[in-house]
């Protein structure tokens, strides 16, 4: 008698457990908000220092071509919290030498049009010699959305690209440069 409540027990305790972690990862997936990648910020164009963004000194350029989220969905303190991969495609003009740039991007936090947060990192990204193409993965370990009262995490939306000055805006309007 006494096994079959000490079993009975365990498999109480094991059904809560494990519709506990459904209920985690039903969150995980269906609550995150979503992240997507700026056209207008999402190709850097990279210039000479001494060309103030002229086109002949173009030295390489950078695109984000894909971005991925996971979240973690804290329902009693109302929080989500992100790690966004954020996917880069490079090409210079010619191969050379071994070299590594560094560049600014920024992962914002939206809601029905208003940014709510934007930080800036900084990516390296290199070449290497003789290669003209260079591929590169950036990682933001954490970008904490605060849900507000009646709203749910997928109300919020993560942007992410380029931290551009107004010459490289300039230049990619003017080129239609905007990763595919």
């Amino acid at each position: 008698m006494a096994a079959s409540v000490l079993a009975l027990g365990l498999l109480a305790s094991c059904s809560t457990y494990h519709a506990a972690m459904s209920y985690v990862r039903s969150d995980s997936a269906l609550k995150c908000s979503d992240a997507v990648i700026l056209a207008n910020a999402s190709s850097l164009p990279g210039f000479a220092p001494a060309t103030g963004g002229d086109p002949s000194g173009l030295v390489y350029t950078i695109a984000m071509n894909n971005v991925k989220t996971r979240c973690d969905y804290d329902k009693s303190e109302r929080t989500a919290d992100a790690r966004t991969r954020i996917f880069v495609h490079a090409e210079r003009t010619t191969g050379g030498h071994e070299a590594t740039y560094r560049v600014p991007y920024f992962v914002a936090v939206t809601t029905n049009g208003e940014i709510l947060d934007k930080k800036t990192y900084w990516m390296e990204f290199s070449f290497r010699s003789d290669s003209v193409v260079a591929d590169a993965e950036e990682v933001v370990e954490s970008t904490l959305v605060t849900v507000a009262k009646g709203k749910q995490p997928y109300d919020y939306h993560l942007i992410v690209g380029f931290q551009l000055t107004k010459e490289q805006l300039d230049f990619n309007n003017k080129m239609g440069r905007y990763a595919p």
